[in-house]
């Protein structure tokens, strides 16, 4: 019951964590802002002197917000992020 509890909290922290991170970037171009495209390493990278995320929890709140995939000149993919500047 106790490690249960401990998922829980774990994942709301998570989740508290993520929504500050992308308080000021969306899935989609608004006015003003400018093209942040990030691979789910890129977001961790960011998120890790906080708290280590793994990258499904990454990946389902991505998801779960609607940000989708971008697939750069290279052809590597990322998330299609934008930032408000």
């Amino acid at each position: 019951m106790k490690e249960t509890e401990n998922d829980n909290r774990r994942e709301q922290l998570v989740w508290k964590l993520l929504d500050s991170y992308f308080q000021f970037r969306t899935p989609l171009p608004e006015e003003g802002s400018i093209q942040e495209n990030k691979t789910t390493l890129q977001i961790q990278d960011d998120l890790d002197p906080m708290m280590t995320v793994g990258e499904m929890e990454i990946a389902l709140y991505m998801d779960e917000h609607g940000y989708g995939f971008i697939t750069g000149e290279d052809g590597t993919v990322a998330w299609a992020v934008w930032r408000q500047a």
